[in-house]
Order: structure tokens, then C-alpha cells, then sequence
């Protein structure tokens, strides 16, 4: 009987494609990781959809920064006054499209630890909360 070899088939794409969409969010906030520790805010800034928020912590109700722009112009400021900013990567998680990281923040005032929550849709951050 072919059913199934058919769902099997069937299910193998589906694993497969799961997968294949776990790859690209996490490749796309690593790609983040990476351009902010090069501080390159063009390419950090390009990773982030052109409407998306970034809130400072989980309760709030309206986001710090909204929109591509508003990113790009309030880490460039601080990429220019913090040269040897660096986050460095404690652990990762991954759920669906959802990526959360404890970093280590670096080179700046002070150094602290925060939880970063990334929602990655159609190739783009869209929404990213920060937990110190």
C-alpha cells in the first residue's frame, strides 16, 4: 500500500521545512549578534523589519524604538559612543520563531547581563524585548 510511504514522505517535508524556518530565524538573529559587535549599524539596522519595535522591557505597552530608522539612529549614537561595545552570547533558544538570548554586554559604562526575545517573521526582526 502506498499511504504510507505517502505520509511519510509527507511528514519528512514537513520536519524538513520546520527546520529549514528554525535555520533562517536563527541565522538572521545571529547576523544581528554579529553586525552589532562589528558596529556596523547599516547591516545590524537591515535585519530589522521597516515597521518593527524593540521594547526595554516586557511590560511595556509602547515600544522604545519603532520602525528601522529609529533603530539605526539610536544604536549608531550608541556605537559611536561606546567603541568597544561588545555582546558576547551566554546561551540560546529557540522556539518556533522566536529566538532568546542571555548576553553579556560589554565595554560601555558599566557591564550587565540581559535576556534579548527576537520574533523573526518573513526574514526580518520584527519585535525584540530586552530584559535586564
Amino acid at each position: 500500500m502506498q499511504l504510507p510511504r505517502i505520509l511519510t514522505l509527507c511528514s519528512f517535508v514537513l520536519v524538513t521545512s520546520l527546520i529549514k524556518a528554525q535555520e533562517t530565524t536563527l541565522d538572521i538573529v545571529q547576523q544581528q549578534l554579529d553586525t552589532y559587535n562589528e558596529q556596523d549599524v547599516d547591516g545590524f539596522a537591515s535585519l530589522f523589519a521597516e515597521n518593527a519595535q524593540v521594547f526595554m522591557a516586557l511590560n511595556e505597552a509602547d515600544p522604545t524604538m519603532n520602525g528601522r530608522e529609529e533603530i539605526r539612529a539610536r544604536y549608531g549614537k550608541m556605537f559611536a559612543e561606546n567603541p568597544k561595545n561588545k555582546s558576547t552570547l551566554m546561551g540560546r533558544m529557540v522556539q518556533g520563531n522566536y529566538v532568546f538570548d542571555h548576553e553579556l554586554i560589554s565595554g560601555r559604562k558599566d557591564t550587565f547581563k540581559i535576556m534579548a526575545i527576537y520574533e523573526v517573521k518573513d526574514g526580518f526582526i520584527q519585535r525584540c524585548w530586552f530584559i535586564k
